[in-house]
């Protein structure tokens, strides 16, 4: 799947993706940004239309790619009428994974973290240090709750400046104020 996903990369065009063998109807709308044998980062677009932040994941979890399909081009078509658009992603780190956390920390964005044993954390970066991510955790409220350590090779996917991210930050710039 690595070549596939970097000639849609090339292509800049937008692609379903799905990575949830669980759920074969699930998938995500996105413009694939960058590759590698471990990750991609993805520009993802929600089923309206609309921006939908950054999105890394393994490599190996795509199983299906799909081009070119009606729903495709309708997402399209409402992300282009709703004068949508991804800010650059001009990180440029060998380390796709130290891209994405690299760039939400430089746009303090608000991530969310999924880890290979199930769990989940939320919040803003707070430092990378050597092979640990320290978070500084927001609750579903907006409010900050504690500091998260986790090794940077029991992270499976990272999403930031996603609709919940979004809500997320604007919660808690009114609990800080």
């Amino acid at each position: 799947m690595k070549r596939q996903l970097q000639k849609a990369a090339e292509k800049g065009e937008l692609v379903e993706l799905y990575t949830d063998t669980e759920d074969v109807d699930k998938f995500a709308v996105a413009k694939v940004l960058k590759v590698s044998d471990d990750y991609v980062i993805l520009a993802n677009v929600s089923p309206i239309g609309m921006y939908d932040g950054f999105h890394l994941l393994n490599t190996d979890d795509v199983y299906q790619i799909n081009v070119e399909t009606r729903y495709i081009r309708n997402i399209e078509k409402l992300y282009l009428a709703k004068k949508q658009n991804h800010i650059e992603f001009n990180v440029d780190n060998e380390n796709l994974m130290l891209s994405m956390l690299e760039f939400a920390e430089k746009n303090n964005f608000v991530i969310l973290v999924e880890l290979f044993e199930g769990g989940t954390v939320q919040g803003f970066i707070k430092k990378i240090e050597d092979i640990i991510l320290f978070v500084s955790i927001l609750n579903d409220f907006g409010e900050p709750d504690g500091e998260s350590y986790m090794k940077l090779e029991d992270i499976s996917s990272i999403s930031s400046d996603n609709e919940e991210g979004i809500c997320l930050k604007i919660l808690y710039s009114d609990v800080s104020e």
